[in-house]
């Protein structure tokens, strides 16, 4: 029947409009910090470097090259795991339905391998004690990076302050992460600027990409 034809169509439409691999991204989230949680304190520096927190010693010297993953899978406190899952949800929303489920997935994870390994590189340059870095966030600038290069396409050929807009409210995010020490402002960083690069890449040659920021 015509009505039922409607029905499902409006259905299936509805489906691919859910940001699956975002839901599925926050639920591994949240799953892993009630896991570390249960097993001790997630404020507990020793204790998340045991769980897979990124560590440059541990790293370069023991090799545990896994931990440039691991690191953004885990979070110090509510705190921490909330903000970053609600950043999560809204880019990932937004960047999920125009790059699609695949694209989007491997920018997130190579977003996140990249933030750890500048954060790595940049601890490795100085000369104060190196840090324990974990959290999604450098992953989530990579998102962040990629929505810039989105609404840059979305904008072209026609007058628009989003782009200007959206690089203030970027600059602002950024510079709040290189004034507080306790955040790996070289991971979002090289989030961003991996998340940008990566984005360019997959959008090359494709037609003006529908997607806006206010």
């Amino acid at each position: 029947m015509p009505e039922e034809r409607e029905y499902n169509k409006d259905y299936t439409a509805m489906l691919k409009s859910v940001p699956w691999v975002t839901l599925i991204l926050i639920a591994i989230n949240v799953a892993v910090f009630f896991f570390t949680e249960a097993k001790g304190s997630t404020l507990d520096t020793e204790y998340m470097i045991k769980m897979g927190a990124a560590y440059e010693p541990l790293i370069i010297d023991g090799h545990e090259f896994y931990r440039l993953i691991t690191h953004f899978f885990l979070h110090f406190g509510w705190d921490h795991l909330f903000n970053n899952m609600i950043s999560l949800l809204v880019l990932g929303y937004a960047t999920e339905l125009v790059l699609g489920r695949v694209r989007f997935f491997c920018l997130y994870f190579l977003s996140g391998v990249a933030a750890g390994v500048a954060s790595l590189v940049y601890n490795m340059m100085g000369s104060a004690d190196p840090s324990v870095s974990a959290g999604a966030s450098g992953a989530i600038f990579g998102l962040s990076g990629a929505l810039l290069i989105l609404v840059i396409r979305g904008n072209r050929g026609r007058r628009s302050t989003e782009v200007i807009r959206y690089l203030i409210y970027m600059a602002l995010s950024l510079y709040s992460g290189f004034v507080d020490p306790s955040i790996d402002h070289m991971a979002h960083l090289g989030g961003f600027i991996f998340g940008a690069l990566l984005c360019f890449l997959m959008t090359l040659g494709k037609k003006r990409m529908k997607v806006t920021y206010s």
